[in-house]
């Protein structure tokens, strides 16, 4: 990489968890004077230095978005949670390589492609390099929107760069599609700089693994350039050739003694390379911050003991409450169960006394006009000197407290009345059947009718004349 180009996209997000309103954060990277209508707070940075250029960029038809206190106001009115992301920031280095107008057109084609991509409304800022810093160190702040922006308002979070599975997808996306973008702007601008948005360990090994290429290659073109005698004799000369043939290709047939001396200075740079990036920066604050550093460094320490502690006996009263809450919900659990099942008993209770009630108004109807079945029922200790339904409800005929029968009182009342009427009919049957047998016995029977007299037939043998001793014929 070259002087007057380093690569840089961070990704960071506005969060009221943190403290923090979009409407602060676009006053203070814009340098311009907002009010924030959710907290009714006033920022004012527009005596901020430094800001160089700012513009919004947002889907098409979002007419709505006339200035930046509208937008922002909007996407803070748009989140309800105390703890929502307000905003996402994109904060991007601009190469020192490209003049202010280059650098300006880099940052508007990011910005058009987070709106594109994504459907976000975005907010750029240009900043220029710090006078006490690097010169060369020109970014550019675009603050974007956490929903998608539309003709209406604001819509949907943007769920694909908050979602683990796919949020670092989509910025490792955009960081290849920037470093692509702005080493297309250093070709057109004609500077041999250029940016590389992968990890500085891929970099260093990339640089690393070209480096040996580029060394066997030139190592090659000089077996192939040596006199035989050089090489240890035709024979072995002949076979170094060879081998080099096949490891370096025909192109290395064709180079000459200079090409293996440019190649070996390409490996030397890579390997350069790779050592700068392999070797632990420690940035130097100057004798100012770093005594600073050093004087906070114990109160700070101390800061972040007291606030761990405050941290753990936060945490030991949400266990306790959470404790408390899951004892609390089991009694309740255990109250209701037990309504429950006290309304159920009850209500089994009172169908049982009705199916009783059912029986039972029978028996008490028939005990009203017969004395007999009334005095079974009094037998049993039920109370008949009551209106019937009363009666019928009383616990006695469900045998309540008797553990001598083994049948409900209701049951032997009616075994008692059906053995009655079962008798009753039988006697009445016999007694129906007594008279009528009487009544035959009673009436006359007719005489049967006297046939007419007929001649008789002479009697073949007949029988001896006796003489009773009567008179006697002539």
């Amino acid at each position: 990489m070259a002087d007057g180009a380093i690569f840089h996209l961070d990704v960071r997000t506005v969060s009221r968890s943190d403290g923090r309103s979009a409407v602060a954060a676009a006053a203070y990277r814009s340098a311009s004077r907002l009010h924030d209508a959710r907290t009714g707070l006033t920022h004012d940075f527009a005596r901020k230095r430094g800001v160089l250029t700012t513009f919004i960029a947002a889907p098409d038809g979002c007419d709505w978005i006339t200035d930046r206190d509208t937008l922002w106001n909007a996407a803070e009115a748009a989140e309800k949670r105390k703890n929502s992301t307000v905003a996402r920031e994109w904060l991007v280095a601009l190469p020192d390589a490209l003049d202010a107008t280059q650098r300006a057109d880099l940052a508007r084609a990011l910005a058009v492609e987070l709106a594109q991509r994504f459907g976000v409304a975005v907010d750029v800022a240009i900043h220029a390099a710090s006078g006490e810093g690097d010169q060369r160190n020109h970014h550019a702040h675009l603050l974007t929107t956490t929903r998608t922006a539309g003709p209406d308002g604001l819509g949907d979070k943007t769920r694909v760069l908050d979602a683990a599975k796919t949020g670092g997808a989509e910025i490792y996306a955009m960081r290849a599609w920037w470093a692509g973008t702005v080493n297309d702007a250093l070709a057109a601008a004609q500077s041999s700089a250029r940016v590389d948005h992968r990890r500085i360990a891929v970099i260093a090994a990339d640089a690393r693994a070209e480096a040996e290429a580029l060394e066997k290659q030139a190592k090659a073109v000089e077996t192939l350039n040596a006199k035989p005698a050089d090489a240890g004799g035709l024979w072995k000369g002949l076979g170094s050739a060879a081998r080099a043939i096949w490891e370096g290709g025909m192109t290395a047939l064709k180079s000459t003694a200079e090409t293996a001396n440019e190649l070996r200075e390409k490996a030397n740079e890579l390997r350069q390379k790779a050592a700068r990036y392999t070797r632990a920066t420690e940035p130097h604050h100057g004798p100012v911050l770093t005594a600073f550093l050093r004087r906070m460094a114990p109160v700070w320490a101390e800061q972040a003991k007291a606030e761990e502690a405050r941290r753990a006996a936060q945490e030991a009263a949400q266990r306790a409450l959470m404790a408390e809450r899951a004892e609390q919900a089991r009694k309740a659990k255990e109250a209701s169960e037990a309504a429950r099942r006290a309304a159920t008993a009850a209500r089994e209770t009172e169908e049982a006394r009705e199916r009783c009630a059912r029986e039972v108004l029978p028996l008490i109807r028939r005990a009203r006009h017969d004395p007999i079945t009334a005095e079974v029922i009094k037998r049993e200790g039920i109370d008949l000197d009551r209106p019937d339904q009363q009666v019928a409800r009383d616990p006695i005929w469900l045998m309540a407290g008797r553990q001598d029968q083994a049948h409900p009182v209701w049951l032997i009342v009616h075994a008692y009345t059906a053995a009655r009427d079962r008798h009753a009919n039988l006697l009445a049957r016999i007694e129906a059947k007594t008279a009528a047998q009487i009544a035959a016995a009673a009436k006359p029977k007719p005489k049967p009718a006297s046939p007419a007299p007929t001649e008789p037939e002479p009697d073949p043998d007949p029988p001896p004349r006796r003489d009773w001793g009567g008179p006697s014929g002539p």
